[in-house]
């Protein structure tokens, strides 16, 4: 029987136990809205700390000690400092712009560069006489060269007595200064451009060397060619000064044998003493539709040489906009004629300033035929006054012209190499050409050769040849150092390295904001409790 009463016992106890618990836990439905709801906010949190992909969050939230919890806690802020800082460096990389430079070399046919010829004696002597008598005198010209009007007259120029205005710069700035004792032959020079700019442009073509008499032979790719491939411009240093019509002219083959060939007679029975220190022509290879500067750029060639001038193209591409200053063509272009090049650009801003200053314009950039040329002294000091603050403005660091680098160039780099020419019985075919093309050329007169005539004779004639050593031509482009793609793929790894989140992790903290503006706003039902 004792067996009997241990298991009526036990059931008993159960039954008591039961009885108990529903007696002192009813359950209702607030009491059970209340548990699963102590706050929508913590609901929210809690939702994104156990779904969220960035690394360790999960782990601060779901550690069953304190102790595990501290320590993802720290390395979490650790590793998100780090990839802040790592950010901040690739955004503040991103942001300056860096560039870098290829250089590439191809092969294919070259587009021929525009070439410049000048005459180093501006004006022919036979012509000089329709100048004004203080041109004539200052050219120290020969009586019997003189206009009647001004061979009895003398020559009251005191060259000694002029002076030049230098830019000085030292350590407390930079200034003016008079600055005397200047070379004779220098001060003539200059008086003697600066006089001949405020002759009229008609006159300073006539008396200068005519391109039509000075071409002799004349050949492009093997195909003929005469002055009327040519137009014509004054320069102030040159006088007339001509310029290939480059047409699209394409180089196919390479070497001396290809390009431009010429042969010119430099007319050197016409060369005034002031110029005769040498007989030679002034050459300037420059990129298609650009100006060139025969006073400041470019090489003489030798007469009495046949000079062979081989040219290698070097293109040029630059960043613009954020990456970099540089001008683009077409604006300058429709402006003033002429594609653009730095030293163009700094020309022209220079006229400008002297117009706006001084009411004329420098006899060097004389483009505008309704514009008064400066004549006068006065002038000619404004000028200089106005090119010396130029000049100290500059050194200060401002920039008052922005002539920049062009975002595209074609550099024709070239090498010179010469040899002497024509031999003596060459010479006399020479000038048996020269005497067809102009009747009046005094090379008509000559006979046989003797001491006096040989050396004149033989340095009057060149040869000049123009043409690409290769078809090779090396291309230098400015590229994004670290474009967009770079940068993005940048940001996605340093993120997923030390956090492990990615672009759409950022659409977490997207998600959390719009369900809790969606809780504030949102209406609700009538039997909803609200949060506070």
């Amino acid at each position: 029987m004792p067996p009997l009463t241990r298991m009526w016992k036990g059931t008993a106890c159960t039954s008591v136990t039961k009885t108990h618990i529903m007696q002192v836990q009813p359950i209702n439905d607030n009491d059970k809205e209340n548990e699963k709801t102590p706050g929508h906010c913590v609901t929210f949190f809690t939702y994104f700390a156990e779904s969220t992909s960035f690394m360790g969050i999960p782990k601060i939230y779901a550690s069953p000690r304190v102790l595990f919890k501290v320590m993802w806690t720290l390395l979490f802020l650790t590793a998100a400092s780090v990839m802040i800082m790592q950010l901040v460096r690739l955004f503040t990389t991103f942001y300056s712009y860096p560039i870098k430079t290829s250089v590439k070399l191809g092969f294919t046919a070259l587009p021929f560069p525009t070439v410049t010829l000048c005459n180093m004696n501006p004006i022919m002597l036979s012509k000089a006489y329709m100048l004004s008598c203080d041109l004539q005198k200052l050219l120290k010209l020969p009586s019997e060269y003189q206009s009647n009007d001004c061979v009895n007259l003398t020559d009251t120029v005191d060259l000694t007595s002029f002076t030049e205005t230098e830019l000085v710069c030292d350590e407390y700035g930079c200034y003016e200064e008079e600055v005397g004792g200047l070379d004779q032959a220098y001060v003539r020079k200059e008086m003697i451009a600066d006089n001949l700019g405020g002759e009229s442009s008609t006159l300073r073509k006539f008396v200068g060397h005519d391109l039509e008499t000075m071409l002799i032979e004349c050949s492009i790719n093997g195909r003929s060619c005469s002055y009327s491939n040519f137009t014509a411009f004054l320069s102030k240093e040159h006088g007339n000064c001509y310029t290939l019509k480059n047409n699209g002219i394409q180089a196919t083959k390479s070497g001396p044998e290809s390009g431009l060939s010429m042969v010119i007679n430099l007319e050197s029975e016409d060369f005034i003493d002031t110029f005769k220190t040498g007989y030679g022509l002034r050459v300037v290879i420059h990129d298609n539709g650009t100006r060139p500067f025969p006073g400041t750029e470019g090489f003489t060639v030798s007469a009495g040489s046949e000079s062979s001038i081989a040219m290698k193209l070097v293109k040029i591409e630059r960043l613009g906009g954020l990456y970099g200053a540089c001008n683009d063509s077409a604006g300058f272009q429709r402006k003033f004629g002429v594609s653009y090049s730095e030293r163009a650009c700094r020309e022209f801003c220079l006229r400008n300033i002297v117009i706006e200053t001084c009411k004329c314009q420098p006899a060097s950039e004389a483009t505008d035929s309704t514009i008064k040329i400066c004549t006068t002294d006065t002038e000619f000091a404004c000028e200089d006054r106005a090119y010396g603050k130029y000049m100290v403005d500059t050194s200060k660091g401002a920039d008052i012209c922005k002539c920049g680098s062009p975002c595209s160039e074609k550099v024709f780099e070239t090498s010179v190499s010469s040899r002497l020419w024509p031999v003596l019985a060459h010479v006399r075919t020479l000038e048996q050409q020269a005497c067809l093309i102009d009747s009046y050329s005094p090379k008509c007169t000559y006979s046989a050769y003797d001491f006096d005539n040989v050396d004149l004779r033989t340095s009057s004639f060149l040869k000049l040849k123009v043409y690409f050593n290769s078809l090779n031509f090396e291309s230098i482009k400015e590229e994004p150092f670290y474009d967009t793609e770079r940068f993005l793929s940048d940001v996605g790894g340093t993120m997923g390295l030390w956090t492990g989140a990615s672009i759409l992790s950022l659409a977490e903290f997207l998600e959390i904001l719009l369900a809790m503006f969606f809780w504030c706003f949102t209406p609700k039902s009538p039997g909803t409790n609200s949060v506070k």
